[in-house]
């Protein structure tokens, strides 16, 4: 049975990958929990897992998480707009310095392949329809915002280079705006759908013009599988997301709130760098992995308000 390592496994999107392979593959789920999406699911206890705390940082950590290891999915990081501003420092050693740590380790261990979690942020302020091909305008260094774009797109570079200098296949994929079920921490849509179900307002930061295409979670995991299993892959970073679902901030609170009776909206300031659109092209992705985003935003909403309903 091969032998994964899912780096942020116990998170979001991380329990969801470890949820679609673990009938057919050893799966080891390494997390520092600070942000927990695991405890509770019947995937902690399966005999197919092994759950490790641990942190990128600790070579002691990496090196044991990558014992036997076959294929690497990299998913830690420190994420979130609030993040940036309170841990810059943290961010960029975090997403930069672990990486190296867990490339290092990977060569060691003789891994095949290395699927890495980027971001759509590394195309700057204005991405709008989008490709891998596009410039990455990443904002100033004096705006902690982009401490986090800065620390994905040099951490693609040192993916696909540890790939080519030592002969295992990396992958980067850059996800736009995903949501679902079990999201914890900052998101527009976990914030919405919990705000709406404690009967608070729902905030809407800025102007709402902001627009975003939203992927439901159950697509990115498809893009991963596919990833995994394409030779295509190798060699190459991917937007990974769903364009049908552009709203903008105003519109999506809106959608949200008519899902809940008695939901309100209100508007909040925000002194900080915003991204005006964040809209992928995916054409790459469909033509080499044969990738195809499912679930439409409407869907994917009442999906996720319903997860969220039952948990709160």
């Amino acid at each position: 049975m091969e032998k994964i390592l899912l780096t942020g496994g116990a998170g979001f999107i991380g329990t969801h990958i470890a949820e679609r392979l673990v009938e057919d593959h050893a799966l080891v789920l390494f997390d520092n929990y600070r942000r927990d999406s695991l405890s509770g699911l019947a995937l902690a206890g399966h005999a197919n897992v092994t759950v490790l705390k641990g942190d990128v940082l600790n070579t002691d950590d990496v090196a044991v998480a990558l014992q036997d290891v076959d294929r690497v999915i990299h998913l830690a990081a420190i994420a979130g707009v609030s993040s940036y501003y309170k841990m810059p420092l943290k961010v960029l050693q975090v997403n930069i310095l672990g990486t190296v740590n867990l490339l290092e380790a990977a060569v060691q261990a003789g891994v095949k392949q290395f699927i890495s979690f980027s971001t759509s942020e590394v195309y700057g302020s204005e991405a709008r329809n989008v490709t891998e091909q596009d410039p990455h305008g990443i904002g100033p260094t004096s705006d902690k915002r982009w401490t986090y774009a800065t620390s994905k797109l040099a951490s693609e570079n040192f993916v696909l280079r540890y790939g080519e200098e030592h002969g295992f296949d990396s992958t980067c994929l850059r996800p736009f705006n995903v949501y679902g079920p079990r999201q914890t921490g900052e998101g527009a849509i976990s914030n919405f759908c919990t705000a709406a179900l404690k009967g608070e307002a729902l905030k809407v930061y800025g102007d709402g013009k902001a627009i975003r295409a939203w992927c439901y979670v159950t697509d990115m995991v498809d893009a991963v599988l596919l990833a995994m299993e394409k030779d295509s892959a190798a060699g190459q970073s991917f937007n990974i997301g769903n364009a049908d679902t552009a709203v903008n901030s105003v519109e999506l609170a809106e959608i949200v709130a008519s899902l809940v009776p008695g939901a309100s909206i209100e508007y909040e300031e925000i002194d900080r760098a915003e991204v005006a659109v964040r809209i992928p092209n995916v054409d790459k992705a469909r033509s080499l992995l044969g990738f195809e985003p499912k679930v439409g935003l409407a869907e994917g909403l009442q999906q996720t308000l319903d997860w969220y309903r039952e948990t709160l």
